[in-house]
């Protein structure tokens, strides 16, 4: 039971971070290229999110947990904007970034997880 709620919580990170990864090997393919194999790539990490999370059906009854990533990586947004104003925690560096990319891709976990937890869990 509790591998299953760590693979909810953990599984969305982890695609996140794939993704957050892979993006500048996408830019390298030009714009029109990079920003089509993108839109590909996060439409299929966002279809296979769910169900690789084990999450599947209409009342799920880990989907209320996906609340704990979709927390996570606002706060990440939070930081990233603060960087942006020109706030520095020493801590926090590696998450910083001014990547227009990836925090669209950031907050479209997020909204997609917070989302999914409200329909099919007790909601956040």
């Amino acid at each position: 039971m509790f591998l299953r709620k760590l693979t909810v919580i953990a599984l969305p990170l982890g695609l996140l971070l794939l993704i957050c990864l892979l993006l500048p090997l996408f830019s390298a393919l030009g714009p029109f290229f990079g920003s089509l194999v993108l839109g590909l790539f996060l439409g299929a990490e966002l279809s296979l999110l769910l169900p690789l999370a084990g999450a599947t059906r209409l009342r799920e009854p880990f989907a209320h947990l996906l609340w704990i990533p979709a927390a996570a990586v606002l706060a990440v947004l939070v930081y990233q904007y603060l960087a942006s104003t020109g706030t520095d925690i020493p801590l926090l560096r590696l998450f910083a970034t001014l990547d227009s990319r990836i925090i669209t891709v950031e907050g479209a976990f997020a909204a997609y997880m917070i989302a999914f937890s409200i329909r099919t869990g007790r909601g956040v």
